[in-house]
């Protein structure tokens, strides 16, 4: 009966979890089964003694019962009322905004709608800042949209409003509520990291020890991405355990167990609070303040149980859909692998010597001594002073390696199922970047300690110098790692799910013959040889790709080029839902995009409205017809005729002599035109009229005067048969986008 809590939790948390990415159909079907399944156990006298099988249906029946009222009792009444239709709001600004990806981010929660008292979260998007503080109310009309990024969605905010020129007013705050004062507090200690460190350094100490990782350039968020670190720079579980130990073994001169309790636990509120309630964070102090309630009452503690407990309360924590946070969910199973695995994981690399001692690192921080068991001898716990330098030093580089491993087998499949995406060398990142993380941690806090305290502040200064070394350390670390050959793999969809399938089927068959131990070892063979063939194929395939797609948006001009599973994406010029599908398209394929090219400031306002900050763009290039001077990152503006190189066998001249940009797509083999609309023939240049394609949504006049062996043309039927009537004497071949998107080989 010990682990009956975290059976009971970890099924309900997964369940719910699950719930989440699927239809409700879906939903109603399992808690169905469940149910039936619950009332079979209970009636079969021999499986309802066992009490965890009944315990576990039931539990998936309350946690699908729980999605489902959640989702027609208040989730979708909010939604019908209230999305996709334009409102009078009035809210209150209840986290400190953010920019991300050239958009400022506001958490709101509503007063009043319409002149109604309504209490819902709005995530309001704007592309100008607002001067609006914590606390303050805003007033504004705006459409709300339903929210369709499922990562805010889990955050409780069910709509979203999205204005780059909002007419609002702020009415200042009379009174504060006590997160205000962390919200403070959070910005007080990052003041501290500019004042103290170097303008390189410290966004990467914000990010690691207050969760700031919006201050940090989108170079360093990218390379700690494809370096597979980017837990890193969120604060984790990890970073939360890190700091209590720390403080709990500071405290160790108190003999008082109840005062070192509450200590510990206001710290532990205080740092929640300070790192903006995380639910990484939340999950770790909940388990943490359990484990320090056991030692304080002098009760054995059962981790397993406490992860359970948490996987029932979080969810309430936001709401239920909170199970759907892919950091909690990430948090969560990373949590329940180093406690279910870890161990056995350390025995099988652990040291041996020749009378048959073995040595290794546990996951709670003890050395232990396992003598031969075949000769009847016990176990014995040692100290660590009685073991050589050299096995301690092995120990400890193995239990970081072990604590990785294990997290990583049920981490990975959810990273590559949620994200499509996981870094190779993310195990390497781990080992090389978990002591040095560390030591950013706990220097940290010592900083933010010590420098208000008046002449003492000058220590906090003395420590900022290794502070600044080991963050420089750590970002040349993740760049090296992130620019290795094939460090970073996008999986694409066909690839992954038969490696799902056939994962899945393997699962059921050891699971079946589970007391053959060469099945699993089959099963986990095969699942490894056909994950590592597909990426190998889906790679080779990626090497020989050299596309020109033209996407199927009516009368609009999308365009991108895909080198060897590299985007650049030159043309994104439609209406708002075709828009929002093509942008959905890139993101399940590629995730990213190397380049795109906007002809105005209303072009790159329109990539940032639709790619939002899920969609990563590396290089914008900006055509500035008045030469304004801006200084933003991975920006490349210009204000006349330019040329870029793209890739290898990829470049990309722009004309601008007529004041509007045009593109000439230069390839290995094929030239290619991209001609905009509303776009005369007297501004396209002489040396740009006789390409092997041209691209087009629009009748060009005179058009005798281009010459082209393909025609692309961009365009809903009626007019895509216009346009070939009077362009046909320019071109061989003509190909339309009337039935579908357009792939056109460039090799």
């Amino acid at each position: 009966m010990k682990r009956l809590t975290a059976q009971f939790g970890i099924t309900y948390f997964t369940v719910l979890s699950i719930a989440f990415y699927i239809s409700d159909i879906a939903v109603i079907i399992l808690g169905s089964a469940a149910a039936v399944a619950f009332i079979v156990f209970m009636l079969v006298a021999k499986v309802r003694k066992t009490v965890f099988v009944p315990a576990m249906a039931l539990a998936v029946v309350i946690a699908c019962a729980v999605n489902i009222g959640f989702t027609y009792l208040y989730a979708e009444p909010i939604k019908e009322r209230y999305g996709d239709s334009c409102h009078d709001i009035k809210a209150v600004l209840s986290d400190d905004p953010y920019k991300s990806y050239h958009k400022y981010y506001y958490k709101l929660s509503t007063t009043e709608i319409d002149g109604d008292k309504v209490k819902t979260n709005i995530l309001l998007k704007t592309s100008r800042p607002i001067e609006i503080e914590p606390d303050d109310t805003i007033v504004f009309t705006s459409e709300l949209k339903t929210n369709e990024n499922q990562y805010y969605t889990s955050k409780g905010y069910l709509l979203a409003a999205d204005n780059y020129y909002l007419d609002y007013d702020v009415i200042e705050a009379q009174s504060h509520s006590l997160y205000y004062y962390a919200i403070m507090l959070r910005r007080y200690m990052s003041g501290i990291f500019d004042t103290l460190l170097s303008e390189d350094t410290s966004p990467l100490a914000k990010a690691i020890f207050v969760g700031d990782k919006y201050s940090m350039s989108l170079t360093d968020k990218y390379n700690f991405r494809y370096a597979g670190a980017s837990y890193f720079i969120v604060v984790s579980g990890l970073h939360f355990a890190v700091l209590t130990l720390l403080l709990y073994k500071l405290l160790r001169f108190i003999r008082n167990r109840w005062v070192v309790f509450v200590i510990i636990t206001l710290f532990i509120l205080m740092y929640a609070a300070v790192t903006g309630f995380q639910p990484s964070v939340l999950r770790s102090g909940i388990m943490m303040l359990l484990t320090m309630a056991g030692r304080t009452f002098r009760r054995q503690t059962y981790p397993l149980n406490h992860l359970g407990f948490t996987g029932i309360v979080m969810p309430f924590i936001v709401s239920p859909y909170g199970a759907g946070d892919i950091g909690l969910i990430l948090s969560f199973y990373s949590t329940l692998a180093i406690l279910l695995w870890a161990t056995p994981i350390a025995r099988a690399i652990s040291l041996k010597d020749k009378f048959g001692v073995i040595y290794h690192f546990d996951p709670k921080g003890y050395l232990y001594k396992l003598r031969n068991k075949s000769k009847g001898q016990r176990s014995a716990s040692v100290k660590t002073s009685d073991v050589i330098t050299m096995k301690k030093l092995y120990n400890t580089v193995a239990s970081m390696i072990l604590v990785s491993l294990a997290a990583n087998m049920l981490v990975f499949p959810i990273s590559v199922f949620v994200f499509r995406e996981f870094s190779l060398v993310t195990l390497l990142s781990s080992l090389l970047l978990y002591i040095p993380i560390y030591l950013i941690l706990v220097l940290s806090l010592a900083v933010c300690i010590l420098f208000p305290l008046g002449p003492i502040k000058y220590i906090a200064v003395l420590l900022s110098y290794p502070l600044n070394m080991l963050c420089r350390f750590v970002l040349w670390i993740v760049e090296t790692l992130a620019n290795l050959p094939f460090s970073y793999i996008r999986v694409s969809s066909v690839y992954f799910y038969v490696w799902l399938i056939v994962t899945i089927i393997l699962g059921a068959l050891v699971i079946i013959f589970r007391r053959k131990y060469k099945i699993f070892h089959f099963a986990v063979l095969i699942s490894f040889i056909v994950f590592v063939s597909g990426w190998l194929i889906t790679t080779f395939i990626n090497l020989n790709t050299f596309d020109l797609d033209v996407y199927s948006c009516k009368d609009g001009l999308c365009v991108a080029v895909n080198y060897k599973g590299t985007l650049h994406l030159l043309s994104f010029d439609t209406k708002y839902k075709t828009a929002n599908d093509i942008a959905e398209d890139l993101l399940f394929k590629y995730g990213r995009a190397q380049t795109v090219f906007c002809k105005d400031e209303k072009d790159l306002a329109r990539y940032n409205y639709y790619m939002d900050d899920k969609f990563a763009i590396s290089n914008y290039l900006l055509y500035d017809k008045y030469n304004q001077t801006k200084t933003i990152e991975n920006e490349i503006r210009f204000n006349k005729d330019s040329t870029f190189i793209l890739d290898d066998d990829l470049t990309l001249t722009v004309s601008v002599g007529s004041g509007k940009p045009i593109c000439y797509l230069i390839s290995e083999k094929k030239d290619v035109l991209i001609i905009p609309r509303n776009y005369k023939l007297r501004n396209i240049p002489e040396n740009m009229r006789r390409p092997d394609t041209i691209v087009t949504a629009e009748i060009i006049d005179d058009a005798e005067a281009l010459s082209c062996t393909d025609l692309i043309i961009s365009a809903s039927k009626e007019k895509a048969e216009e346009i070939s009537e009077n362009m046909a004497s320019c071109c061989e071949n003509i190909y339309t986008t009337a039935n579908g998107n357009v792939k056109y080989k460039l090799r």
